[in-house]
């Protein structure tokens, strides 16, 4: 082992300069400042920069979206507002804008303007104002909702809140804003079956004992005395009423409605008779309680609007439901008419018409024909058959007899004709215009029917009125029923405020839209935006899925495979407009049009019978071919066979696809089938916009999004699972169903949600394949088959540019474009986040255990 000896060793090296060490010093600098490059620090400060301003600019996004639509049914005060040229404004402030006042404007205003501008102005060249957007209502009485106003335009001292300012929210005309006058409930004087006989009567004798023209034809006292013992009647009744109010207490006062419409304070002492209270010769129709300051008034209002509005509800689902349920049947009825028309050829729609126009003109000339004889019959009854009043009416039976003999030639003419040709048609034609013309009589039966109990409905809702006062003075009366909502705005407490504001919110969300969409609720459009996009998911998954299985797990690659991932990458950024275009020419006007009446409605000429059912046969020998190619393709096990396996296999691509070439062209042309719908044609029932169609038309917008979400979901599932699933013995389709699908589900999951958020949001292609801005019927209903894809809907995002652009008051109505895009929003996330729930279950549960 050697060593170095002392005399040997390096000598001790000496400490460098300081310039050297400074030298290097900066040496060393400069050298970390390439590796601060080199390991890419810029990079990570620009990116996380980019991150943050992207979330700003996102969560900007939905502050404001929530700030101006959560506050919009906040309820804010009215404003009595004097302006400069004498007029005065009640309403609310519903925007306010900043503007500059120069001093060259003022040429441009009116002297009352101008002076006030100066004040503004106070010597300045230029200043800051504000422009009130001031919703004013009472559209019926000033044809304007809002109206803008200048600092300038408003006189000095000229704002206040009014004490009993109210705001009225009505089904129609939009906003009330005024005082209460007064508060009215009219009771209609009860008419006895006596009195109403009677009353038939004296008309009856009124209008027609002028015909009678021979001397001593009609007593001279006949009517007179009718009338006198109709008046006895009339006051009796009256009478009753007086001494039923005045037992009854009330705060109000009492009034009497006469014939004339005349107005009378009723006498406070209980002796007072109806002669006493009327005109001479004038009938009380009606008592009247009305209370006239404005606290009592409101305090009425109040107390009885919430029974009042239930009576309306009775009204409109009169109007609705059993108008609807009738009118649907009489449609049922003639389809069913035109469907036999077409089995059987015979026009029996056109004669069916010719009997039911006929009817209805002679129903025209005996119906009141009957009322005559039956009042007739009255008389006798009531003043016996040998009575004065008998005998004339028996002799003006005679007199319009022969009016209706001569009316009723030509219609009974007509009939006859009907009836007889309805005789010369084979005995089942005849019998189905028979059928159809029993559900029209007894539809028109059910129509009168309803018809007269929505008209009790409605008087009994008309009872209530609520007289109101302008700001201008003028009074005006309205119906508590078409009332939906009424506050004072300046004496409400935050808690008063908080309930309006609760239910206004509830309203939106819960009722139907009112006032051209800008009033109202959204329901209808959130009903159908969440059934279009569930529709659509269900639609655009299983296809996306298993074109994505086919290419990442089957296909080979090569120029075919990379064509169509092109293609599908080009298709996510078609511009949406050309995806509604399509789905209008090609799901509405041809695959509906062919559902509703077959390839003639569609514009597609059938093959003739014979060339039809030659090319369904090669259809299935071609197909039967293409079976047994691959049938053979897999079951041969011969090594010396694999290049006939792999012809066979090919072959028999090509002959599926013919196959499918040849199924398409074979349902396309078929002379024997007419369609499902024909007898509605020309109405369409599915060659129209429609729920399944904006359903299918996004599901085409959003597939690409699918499939490559797919695609990465596939790619991630390691090899080795698929290895150790065909190390089992397992086929290839059970590796895909048991092992990659179960695995892939979350990113499956991934591409439905971004599918979701996509299509919920979209709204050019529904404009065109079936939303649209008012939708009588929601798709579903209690009717069969309960569901009806065919129906047009309403959409959320059809409902903001609705909103927006296309209404009266585009430009006031932004707070409710706030508002439903809010409401949309939440639903998209609501939606979103119930998918991450799912995906995050089936990933817990197909986790892969780390080694």
């Amino acid at each position: 082992m050697s060593t170095v000896s002392p005399a040997t060793a390096a000598p001790p090296q000496e400490p460098a300069p300081v310039k050297d060490r400074w030298r290097r010093r900066g040496r060393r600098t400069s050298n970390s400042g390439n590796a601060l490059v080199a390991r890419g620090e810029p990079l990570v400060w620009l990116t996380g920069g980019a991150l943050i301003l992207t979330g700003l600019m996102i969560a900007g996004l939905l502050t404001l979206v929530f700030l101006q639509g959560i506050g919009t049914f906040w309820p804010k005060p009215i404003l009595r507002i004097a302006l400069t040229d004498g007029s005065v404004l009640l309403g609310e402030i519903a925007r306010v804008e900043e503007r500059e006042l120069r001093t060259a404007d003022l040429e441009l205003l009116t002297p009352a303007q101008a002076e006030a501008a100066r004040l503004l102005l106070n010597g300045a060249d230029m200043r800051t104002i504000n422009r009130r957007l001031v919703r004013v209502g009472n559209f019926e009485l000033t044809q304007e909702h809002f109206r803008r106003i200048d600092d300038f335009d408003v006189a000095p001292s000229g704002e206040s809140l009014p004490e009993w300012a109210v705001v009225l929210e009505r089904v129609e005309w939009g906003r009330f804003y005024g005082e209460p006058e007064a508060f009215i409930v009219r009771t209609p004087r009860p008419i006895s079956g006596d009195e109403e006989q009677l009353a038939r009567i004296v008309t009856f004798f009124e209008q027609n004992t002028p015909r009678l023209t021979e001397p001593g034809d009609v007593p001279e006292s006949l009517v007179p005395d009718l009338q006198a013992q109709l008046k006895a009647l009339r006051a009796k009744s009256t009478e009753s009423l007086f001494e039923q109010r005045r037992a009854e207490p009330t705060t109000g006062t009492l009034e009497v409605t006469q014939e004339d419409g005349t107005v009378v304070p009723l006498p406070p002492t209980t002796a007072a008779k109806p002669a006493e209270v009327a005109d001479e010769g004038m009938a009380v129709t009606e008592l009247r309680e009305v209370w006239k300051s404005a606290a009592e008034a409101w305090r009425e209002f109040q107390s009885r609007h919430a029974r009042v509005r239930g009576v309306y509800a009775r009204q409109k689902q009169l109007e609705r439901d059993s108008l609807g349920e009738i009118n649907r049947v009489l449609e049922n009825s003639r389809i069913r008419l035109r469907a036999e028309e077409m089995r059987t050829g015979l026009p029996l729609v056109a004669r069916a018409e010719q009997i039911r126009s006929a009817e209805e003109s002679l129903n025209a000339i005996l119906t009141p024909w009957e009322e005559q004889q039956q009042t007739v019959r009255q008389i006798e009854r009531r003043f016996g058959v040998d009575s004065p009043a008998a005998t004339v009416g028996r002799k003006v039976l005679a007199v319009l007899k022969n009016d209706v003999d001569a009316a009723r030639g030509e219609p009974d003419a007509q009939l006859a004709a009907a009836r007889t040709t309805l005789a010369a048609l084979p005995e089942e034609g005849s019998a189905a215009i028979e059928t159809f013309l029993e559900s029209q009589r007894q539809g028109q039966r059910d129509t009168l029917r309803v018809v007269g109990e929505i008209d009790d409905v409605k008087r009994e809702a008309g009872r209530y009125e609520l007289q109101m006062r302008t700001i201008t003075g003028q009074s005006t009366g309205l119906r508590a029923a078409d009332v939906v909502r009424g506050y004072p705005a300046n004496q409400l407490t935050f808690g008063s405020r908080l309930k309006i504001y609760l239910s206004r919110w509830w309203e939106f969300l819960s009722d139907e839209p009112r006032e051209a969409n800008s009033e109202g609720g959204v329901f209808p459009a959130i009903w159908g935006t969440v059934t279009m996009t569930l529709i659509m998911s269900l639609a655009v998954v299983p296809f996306g899925v298993l074109a994505a299985l086919y290419l990442r797990e089957y296909a080979r690659g090569g120029i075919m495979v990379s064509a169509v991932r092109i293609a599908v990458n080009n298709l996510a950024g078609v511009p949406s407009i050309v995806f509604g275009v399509f789905g209008l020419g090609f799901f509405c006007y041809i695959v509906g049009a062919y559902i509703d009446g077959g390839p003639k409605n569609a514009g597609i000429t059938p093959w003739p019978a014979r060339t039809w059912l030659a090319a369904a046969t090669a259809l299935a020998l071609t197909a039967l071919t293409a079976f047994l190619f691959g049938l053979f393709s897999l079951t041969s096990r011969r090594a010396e066979a694999s290049t006939v396996r792999r012809w066979l296999g090919r072959g028999s691509l090509v002959l599926w696809l013919a196959a499918t070439v040849l199924l398409i062209f074979v349902i396309a042309r078929t002379p024997y089938f007419g369609g499902f719908y024909a007898p509605q044609l020309p109405n369409p029932t599915y060659g129209k916009g429609g729920l399944i169609w904006a359903s299918l038309t996004l599901s085409l917008m959003t597939l690409p999004v699918v499939i490559v979400a797919t695609e990465e979901a596939l790619a991630a599932v390691p090899n080795s699972m698929r290895e150790g699933s065909y190390a089992c013995g397992a086929s290839k389709w059970q590796t895909i169903q048991r092992i990659v699908l179960p695995r892939a589900l979350p990113g499956i999951m991934t591409g439905m949600i971004l599918a979701m958020a996509r299509g919920a949001g979209e709204v050019a292609p529904l404009m065109l394949v079936g939303a649209v801005k008012l939708a009588p019927d929601l798709p579903l209903d209690t009717s069969f088959p309960f569901l009806h894809p065919d129906r047009s809907f309403m959409h959320l995002g059809f409902h903001i540019y609705d909103l927006g652009f296309q209404i009266q008051n585009s430009d006031a109505s932004r707070p409710m474009v706030f508002t439903t895009t809010l409401v949309l929003i939440a639903i998209i996330v609501g939606l979103n986040l119930t998918a991450v729930w799912l995906r995050a279950r089936l990933r817990q549960r197909y986790k892969v255990t780390q080694f």
